[in-house]
């Protein structure tokens, strides 16, 4: 995330929810976090000129938005992402694996993807 001031555990969005457009979703990305600004538009002029590749490309990047424009739901993610590597047997793996399914479905609920 950038220098700027947050709570961890805000349940507010830093940003409001972008629209799917490259204008939107850098201006989302330099505000979430400076420093991806440059994968982001590196990652953009790679897929300059092919449709597919820029419908997945605006895709990924709103998925990225959607999963640290509130704080609490980057965190309760990045605790997920550090369970499911701790996780000592098939079963404690799936609980993980199912809680961070339910949770991106919920973040990412009534987002139009190209």
């Amino acid at each position: 995330m950038s220098d700027q001031q947050f709570d961890p555990s805000s349940a507010e969005p830093v940003v409001p929810r972008s629209a799917v457009t490259v204008a939107a979703l850098r201006k989302s990305v330099e505000r979430l976090d400076e420093e991806r600004t440059a994968v982001f538009d590196e990652e953009f002029a790679q897929s300059r000129g092919d449709a597919v590749a820029t419908s997945v490309f605006l895709s990924r990047w709103a998925m990225w938005v959607e999963r640290y424009r509130v704080p609490a739901t980057a965190a309760r993610i990045h605790e997920l992402e550090l369970a499911m590597g701790a996780a000592a047997t098939d079963e404690e793996a799936r609980a993980v694996a199912t809680e961070m399914s339910e949770l991106l479905h919920k973040v990412t609920d009534g987002l139009v993807l190209p």
